[in-house]
Parts: C-alpha cells; structure tokens; sequence
C-alpha cells in the first residue's frame, strides 16, 4: 500500500487538479429554442441574474440546466424523468413536476442573489428597469417560462428527458489513477475499516458523555423534525468535540461551540415504490483532530449527518448517516428489515446494525473521530451524563445566508466545499474518481463510495444497500 501511495502521488501533480476542484455548473448543452426565448422579455435579465449569482455563489440549492435558469433538477426529478416510459401520465404530471423544479430555482436564485455584490445588483437592476423588489419580479417571471412551457408538453418534456442522470465522480481520474487495479486495495482497506467500526459498535460505557438534547416544541410548532430530533450523546471534554454554529470571521469560517446546534431539513426518497420522508440532522465540529503523525483525514470542520427515513405511515424504515464529506456512510436497520450484504467485489460492502427504533433515538459519537458508536431509543439512556444542555434546530439553509463583513454568505463555496476543509486524503484517494475527497461538500454532491458508485441522495439507495436492488 505505501508503494501504491508513493505512485499516486507521483500522479497527483498531473491530474489531481481536475479530479478534485472541478465545480459541477452545466449538466448538459442543449440549448432552449430561440423563438421560445424570444416570447419572454423577461428572459434576458433572468439569465444575467443567473449568470451573477453562479459567477459569486455557484450551485447552492439543486443543479442547473443551461439556457433554462427557471428550473433546477435534483437526483429525485431525474429519476422520475428517466423512469417515466409513458408520455401520457408524465404530461399529466407535467405541471407538478414543472412547479417543482422552478421551486428549486427560485430557493437557490434567491440564496445565491443575497451573496452578490450590491454594486453589482444595482447595475443589474438598472439595466433591465426592473420596478418591484427582485424577488416579486424573479416569482413573476419564472413562473411566465413555466406556463409557457406548458403550453407545448411534448416540446417540454423532449428538453427534460436530455437530463442526464448527475455524476458525481471524475472519470478523468478513474482512467489516469488506474482505477480497475487501484480498487482492489482500497476496497480491502474500506472493508478493514467497516470491520474496525463494527468493532467500536456498542461500547459506551467508561465514557464522558455531554448529553445535547432537542428544544421543547409547542403544539403549534410541533413538526416531524421536531418529533424526531435525536437526543446526541457526545464523547469527551474538549471543544473539538462540542457541536456548534459555523459562523464568518472576515474570511475564516469558524464555529461557535458555545452555541448548542442541530440543522435539519427534509428530503425525499423511494422504498419499494413508496414515497420516503427522510429527516435530515446536522451536527457540526470545529475540527477532525489530528490522531496519528500522519493523519490523513485530519482537518479542520466536520460534521456528521444521521439521517431517518420514514414510510407514508410515519413508521421508520431505516436510520442511516455519512459525515458532510460523504465519507463513512453507515446503515441502521431495525430487526424487521431486510438486508443481503453485497459481495460483488466492484462495489464496497456496507456497514450495517441492527437497532430498535423509536420516536427519539440517542446518537452515540465518539470523541475526535465522531463516528456514530451505538444507536438506542432515548428512553433507555441509562449510564452516567457528564453534562446536558439543549440545543437550538434551526433549518439547514440557515447555512447558506451567514451574516459576514458584506452581507451574507453560504458555508459552501462556489465549488460547492467549504473551504479550508480539504483532507490530506485527496493526494492519495483521488484515484477513486471522487472529486475533492475529504472535502466537506453541500447536499447532491455526496458520492458515498470509493470502489464503485453509491449516492447519499440517490432514491433507491436503501433498496440499494440493503440487498434489494443489485
């Protein structure tokens, strides 16, 4: 392995500036036909809107489709598009799904709009004349390139279908790391260390517990997110193991331990052609420390997302959970579920547990690594706390707007990582075609797996890692 590392970074110098900063901007090139271009006025100065906010903030909020900066596609929509073999039920649904997609665009314009410079925003505003506040006029005027697509369906949905499915790991580096060869010994050091986490798995006594529990919500405000923030049981006495608030500090993004916070957010998934409702949660940490001399996926910033998946009766399918860089992606599954541990030597084999389910569940992480230890129903914590405070659960995209010396600005970059987080890792793990790996990265840039390709927010993924789709 240390032979192989000294080749890799030998090769490193050539290709590893493409593998690992290539920002995801156009997905495919189609172009919108000019004639439907020249129906809408407003179309101009929406596309130089478009073009300011990904020139100062990049993708935030979903992907981008050239030429058509009134919609954003996600993993979700283009699976729907691909899977649809019917014209007819997909232009019944054409309008929801159009209605979803300007959602996305409007969210992620507005985020991003906030990160221009004033200047800059003036002189848009100038030049196109525009009246009424830049969020009334953008609403007004995605909303005309929505209802005139609907107008032509079969125009519409021929310009959906050229989405391609979103890839999220550099080919360029597979081909120059020789990844058919490299894959062999990497997917023999992520099985060593599937085996050392299931080996940590459960043992939680002797430890120094800070207990971070959820703020009490009223009845008015009593959400799904609410009704299932864990109960974080956190390892150790030292702030780097304190979840905190990212904050801007001139150009340093830092966190603030002192304040006890968990972001969430709400996604959306599929399990035996089901919808899943899954309940993202965020905890955030000033640092990975260093462990070892040579420590390569030491750093500063990192956080760990457990994630719960619920079926349409509110009853949890499944618990899983990757930290922000999409390393270390863990399966929680209760007794009842299936499960066929994958042995096809192209792709990694996954952690799994098995776990009772509740409405609250205590997360165990341990101290400097923040790997999640052991999983229980809160109420059957029954070993010494060290300390216990509440925590604050504001939304995740909270994130994106951080007051800073200018204004707001998000905790991604226009890259999409929060910079200063790169790992040493991605000298040596670049061969494995995921880009910047190490990286804390935003959501719908997590590729999951080094030897083959996995997905946090790929659909299927649970039917995918528990054995039911190969």
């Amino acid at each position: 392995m240390f032979r192989l590392s000294v080749f890799y970074l030998l090769l490193a110098a050539l290709s590893a500036c493409s593998a690992v900063n290539t920002p995801k901007t156009q997905p495919f090139t189609q172009n919108t036909p000019d004639s439907f271009q020249g129906q809408l006025p407003c179309f101009p100065a929406l596309r130089a809107m478009d073009s300011l906010t990904l020139k100062y903030a990049g993708n935030q909020v979903a992907n981008r489709i050239p030429n058509m900066p009134w919609l954003r596609h996600n993993r979700l929509i283009t699976h729907n598009i691909a899977t649809q073999s019917d014209v007819k039920p997909m232009t019944r649904n054409l309008k929801p799904l159009l209605a979803q997609m300007s959602g996305l665009a409007i969210e992620g314009l507005s985020l991003e709009w906030a990160v221009v410079p004033t200047a800059q925003k003036q002189n848009w505003q100038n030049r196109y004349e525009i009246k009424t506040t830049t969020s009334e006029w953008m609403t007004r005027c995605i909303k005309q390139h929505t209802q005139a697509q609907l107008k032509n369906p079969a125009q519409t949905l021929a310009q959906l279908r050229t989405i391609p499915i979103d890839n999220d790991y550099s080919t360029i580096a597979r081909i120059a790391g020789a990844y058919p060869i490299a894959a062999i010994p990497f997917r023999y050091n992520v099985i060593k260390e599937q085996k050392r986490l299931e080996s940590e798995w459960g043992k939680i006594n002797n430890k120094h517990w800070a207990r971070y529990q959820p703020p009490n919500a009223t009845p008015a405000h009593q959400t799904l997110l609410n009704q299932h923030a864990p109960i974080w049981l956190i390892d150790s006495k030292t702030s780097v193991n304190r979840p905190g608030a990212p904050y801007w500090q001139g150009s340093q993004l830092n966190v603030n331990t002192r304040q006890s916070t968990t972001y969430s957010f709400i996604s959306e998934a599929r399990w035996q052609q089901q919808t899943v409702t899954q309940l993202n949660y965020i905890v955030w940490f000033s640092h990975r420390p260093k462990l070892k001399r040579i420590d390569w996926v030491s750093g500063k910033h990192d956080a760990v997302i457990f994630r719960v998946n619920l079926d349409s009766s509110g009853t949890v399918i499944a618990y899983d959970s990757i930290h922000l860089c999409g390393c270390w992606y863990r399966l929680f599954l209760p007794v009842n579920r299936p499960f066929k541990p994958i042995t096809n030597r192209w792709q990694e084999p996954v952690t799994m547990q098995r776990i009772t389910a509740a409405k609250t569940m205590a997360v165990y992480i341990s101290a400097d690594t923040h790997q999640i230890s052991y999983l229980q129903p809160a109420a059957n914590i029954s070993h010494p706390i060290t300390s216990t405070k509440k925590y604050q659960l504001p939304p995740f995209a909270d994130l994106l707007k951080l007051p800073s010396a200018n204004g707001v600005k998000p905790v991604f970059n226009h890259k999409g990582y929060v910079a200063g987080s790169e790992r040493p890792e991605r000298w040596l793990f670049w061969p494995m075609g995921v880009k910047n790996p190490g990286a804390l990265r935003r959501f719908g840039d997590h590729a999951i797996s080094f030897v083959g390709r996995r997905y946090f927010d790929d659909p299927h993924l649970l039917e995918k890692v528990s054995g039911l789709i190969q």
